[in-house]
C-alpha cells in the first residue's frame, strides 16, 4: 500500500511538471528536486548516525569533475563517465570515512570539511584539466541521451523527480533494515553497540559510501541540467552546507524532512530574491532570518511543527485519529 501511495505521488509530480511547461516554474522545481535529494543522501548517514558532515560538497565535485573531464577531454558520454564518477565519490567516501569516522562531535565535522577544502584545491591547481576557477560551460543543440542533452527542460525535471523518487524509498528501506537498526544503535551508544556485536567502523563507513554514491548521482545530473560547473560552489562549504540544512530544516527524524527542507528553502530563497533583490544581500539576509525564525519555532524542523500543529488541532476538535510520528 506504501508503495503504490508513492507510486501515485510521483506520478502525479510527474504529470504537474510536464503541464506546467518548460518555464521558470519547472526549474526552480528541478532544482528543488536535487537539493532535496542531496538532502535526503546526507540524511541516509548524518541524520541517522548523528555524524554531522559538512563536506558532502566534496562527493558533488568529484562526481561532477570525473564525469565532466571524461567526457570533454576523452569524449566518454556521461551516462557512462557518470559511473565512474560515482565510484570515484564513493572511494573517496571510503578513505575519508576509514580516517575519519573513528572522530566524533565537531572533530569528524571539521575533518570532513577540511576534505572538500582539499577537492577544491586539487581542482583550482590543474585548470589545464579541470578549467580551474573558470569553470567549465556546456552547451547543448539537440538531443542525446547518453550525453545527457536534453534540450526540454522537463526531462531534466522528470529525471530529478525519479531520482528522489528511487533515494527517498532506498532511505525508508535502509531504516527499516539491519543496516538502519545498527547505525541507531551506533548513534544510541557505540561502546553499547560494539559489545552487542555491531561491527561499528565498518557500519559508519558504508553508511557514509551510500550516502556519497547517491550525492554523486543527484550531482551528474545536476551539472548538466545546469550547464555549467563552478568549482567554488560545487566544492564549498556553502553547498555542504545547504544539504545539511534543507535536511536540518525540514527534520532529519522524519523520511520527508529533506523534501519538506528543500522546498521551504527554495521558496524563501526564491521569494526573497525576487522581493529585495541579490544586490546588498538582502535576500540572503530575508533567507537567514527565516531559517533562523522556523529553528526557533521547533528545533526538531519543520516536520515536527506540522505535526505539533496536528496534535494541537485534534485536541481542540477532540478528534480520535491516529497520532502522526516520524516515519
Amino acid at each position: 500500500m506504501m508503495l503504490l501511495k508513492a507510486l501515485a505521488v510521483w506520478v502525479l509530480a510527474l504529470a504537474l511538471g510536464f503541464f506546467a511547461g518548460s518555464g521558470y516554474l519547472v526549474q526552480m522545481a528541478t532544482a528543488t528536486a536535487i537539493l532535496a535529494l542531496w538532502g535526503q543522501s546526507w540524511n541516509l548517514f548524518s541524520g541517522l548516525s548523528g555524524n554531522i558532515s559538512l563536506g558532502h560538497s566534496a562527493f558533488v565535485a568529484t562526481a561532477v569533475y570525473i564525469t565532466l573531464v571524461l567526457f570533454v577531454r576523452w569524449g566518454v558520454p556521461p551516462l557512462w563517465g557518470g559511473f565512474c564518477g560515482v565510484g570515484a565519490a564513493v572511494a573517496l567516501a571510503a578513505l575519508i570515512g576509514a580516517a575519519t569516522l573513528r572522530l566524533h562531535g565537531p572533530y569528524f565535522s571539521l575533518a570532513t570539511l577540511a576534505a572538500a577544502a582539499v577537492v577544491l584545491a586539487l581542482i583550482l591547481h590543474y585548470p589545464d584539466l579541470t578549467g580551474g576557477a573558470s569553470g567549465v560551460a556546456l552547451a547543448f543543440t539537440h538531443n542525446a541521451a547518453l550525453s545527457l542533452e536534453f534540450t526540454d527542460g522537463r526531462v531534466y525535471y522528470a529525471i530529478a523527480v525519479t531520482l528522489l523518487f528511487a533515494t527517498t524509498l532506498l532511505v525508508r528501506w535502509v531504516r527499516q533494515s539491519r543496516l538502519g537498526y545498527y547505525i541507531a544503535a551506533i548513534k544510541s551508544s557505540e561502546q553499547t553497540a560494539a559489545a552487542a556485536g555491531v561491527h561499528v567502523a565498518r557500519v559508519k563507513v558504508a553508511a557514509f559510501c551510500l550516502s556519497a554514491g547517491l550525492t554523486a548521482v543527484g550531482s551528474v545530473v545536476y551539472v548538466f541540467y545546469l550547464g555549467f560547473a563552478d568549482p567554488n560552489y560545487l566544492a564549498g562549504l556553502t553547498l555542504s552546507i545547504e544539504i545539511a540544512l534543507v535536511a536540518f530544516l525540514g527534520g532529519a527524524d522524519f523520511l520527508l524532512g529533506p523534501l519538506v527542507g528543500a522546498i521551504f528553502f527554495e521558496l524563501i530563497d526564491t521569494g526573497a530574491n525576487a522581493l529585495v533583490g541579490a544586490s546588498g544581500g538582502w535576500d540572503m539576509m530575508v533567507l537567514g532570518f527565516a531559517v533562523v525564525a522556523a529553528v526557533m519555532i521547533e528545533p526538531r524542523g519543520l516536520c515536527a511543527m506540522a505535526v505539533r500543529g496536528w496534535e494541537a488541532l485534534r485536541c481542540a476538535f477532540g478528534y480520535g485519529g491516529k497520532t502522526l510520528a516520524p516515519v
